[in-house]
C-alpha cells in the first residue's frame, strides 16, 4: 500500500469516528433526561435550572392553567420542600398552583441568582417565587458555600438543545456525568433524595452519596451576601412576580457539640427580615419552638422527608394565604440570651441524659 493510500485510509477512519462520537454524544444529550446545556462548565448550577425548565414545559403542553410556585434556596429547601405533596396539598384546598423546587445543595444566594436569571432568559414564567433563608445565608466563613467569587455571572447562559447548541456544547455538557461525584449529584437530583424516597436502600444511599453538613459554629456575617438576595427580589420585582422569603427550621435539641447550632440567629436573619419589612415581603419563620420535632431532622439542619412534609404543609397554608392578599411578616424569634439559656440547657441535658 502506497503513502498516499495509507494517508487516505487513516483520514476516513478517523472521519468515520468522529462521526459516530459526534453521533453518540447527540443522541446522548438529548437522552439524558434534563442534561443542561451551558456555555461554561456549570453543570451543578444548571441541573436545577433546567430541570424547573422541563417541569414547566410539561404543564404547558398540557395547556395546565395552574400557576406556577417556584422554590429557590440551598440544600435545606432543596431536601424540605416536596413538591409532589405540596401539589397534592393545593388540590385538595382547591388552590390552582403547582410547585418546582430548584434547591440545590451548598447554593446559596449568588449562586440561586445565576439559576434564576438563566431560567428566566429561557422563558420560565413563574408565578410566585419563594426563598427558604438558610441560617448560614450571610456567613462568609461557612464551609459549604458553593458560589462564582467575584466572577461576572451575567454571562453564564443556559441554552436550547438545538442542533447547533448539541453540536457547540454536547460533549462540554456530557463530560461532568464522567465525573462520580458529580454523577452522585445527578443521581441526588433526578431522584429527590432524601426528600421523596423515605427509606432509601444500601444501593440508593451508594448512588445518592454522602449526605454533609457543617460541624462548625463559627459566624462572619457579611452583607455583601444581602445584595445577592436583592438583586433576586429585584428581578420578580421587574416582572411582576410575588417574592416571599421563609426560615429554614434547626433541629431542636443539640445531640453533639460538634453539631452545634449558631449562636447568630439574630444576626443571620435580622438583615433579611429588616429588607422583608421595608419592601412589603411576605416571610415566614419555621425557626421557632415547638414547631418542628428532634426526629423531623436526619442532622442540625436536613429535615427527613417526614420533617420535609411537615414544612411542606406549613408553606401550603402560608402560600394558600398569601394568594388571598394577606402578607403575613412573622419576624418573631427568640433573644440572644434567651438562645444561649435554651442551647446550655440543651448541653445540659445531652451530658447527663435527662
Amino acid at each position: 500500500m502506497s503513502r498516499k493510500e495509507i494517508i487516505i485510509s487513516v483520514t476516513k477512519q478517523a472521519l468515520l469516528i468522529g462521526v459516530v462520537a459526534y453521533a453518540v454524544i447527540m443522541i446522548s444529550v438529548y437522552a439524558i433526561p434534563h442534561l443542561p446545556l451551558a456555555n461554561k462548565r456549570t453543570f451543578h448550577t444548571m441541573l436545577r435550572s433546567q430541570m424547573t425548565i422541563d417541569r414547566e414545559k410539561e404543564f404547558s403542553e398540557k395547556a395546565d392553567p395552574r400557576n406556577h410556585v417556584l422554590f429557590l434556596g440551598s440544600s435545606v429547601v432543596e431536601r424540605g420542600v416536596n413538591e409532589t405533596y405540596l401539589d397534592s396539598l393545593f388540590n385538595e384546598h382547591h388552590v390552582p398552583n403547582y410547585s418546582t423546587n430548584s434547591g440545590a445543595g451548598g447554593f446559596f444566594a449568588k449562586s440561586n441568582l445565576i439559576m434564576f436569571r438563566a431560567m428566566l432568559e429561557r422563558g420560565l414564567h413563574p408565578k410566585r417565587v419563594v426563598y427558604g433563608i438558610f441560617l448560614q445565608e450571610l456567613n462568609s466563613v461557612s464551609t459549604i458555600r458553593s458560589d462564582f467569587g467575584d466572577t461576572d455571572t451575567s454571562s453564564i447562559k443556559l441554552k436550547k438543545k438545538s442542533l447547533w447548541n448539541v453540536l457547540r456544547l454536547g460533549p462540554e455538557a456530557l463530560a461532568p456525568m464522567l465525573d462520580a461525584s458529580t454523577f452522585h449529584i445527578y443521581l441526588f437530583a433526578f431522584n429527590n433524595a432524601f426528600r421523596d424516597i423515605q427509606n432509601p436502600t444500601f444501593f440508593q444511599k451508594l448512588s445518592f452519596g454522602v449526605n454533609f453538613f457543617e460541624r462548625d459554629s463559627n459566624y462572619v456575617l457579611n452583607l455583601a451576601y444581602l445584595q445577592d438576595l436583592k438583586n433576586i427580589y429585584q428581578l420578580c420585582k421587574a416582572r411582576g412576580i410575588p417574592f416571599a422569603f421563609f426560615n429554614t427550621p434547626l433541629r431542636p435539641e443539640i445531640e453533639s457539640t460538634a453539631d452545634l447550632p449558631y449562636f447568630h440567629r439574630l444576626e443571620a436573619y435580622q438583615p433579611v427580615e429588616r429588607f422583608a419589612m421595608e419592601n412589603n415581603i411576605p416571610i415566614w419563620n419555621f425557626d421557632k419552638p415547638g414547631a418542628f420535632d428532634n426526629s423531623d431532622f436526619l442532622d442540625t439542619y436536613h429535615l427527613t422527608p417526614v420533617g420535609a412534609k411537615k414544612m411542606t404543609a406549613m408553606l401550603s397554608d402560608k402560600i394558600t394565604i398569601w394568594q388571598k392578599g394577606f402578607v403575613e411578616q412573622d419576624v418573631t424569634f427568640p433573644s440572644t440570651n434567651s438562645v444561649r439559656d435554651e442551647i446550655k440547657d440543651s448541653l445540659v441535658r445531652t451530658i447527663f441524659h435527662f
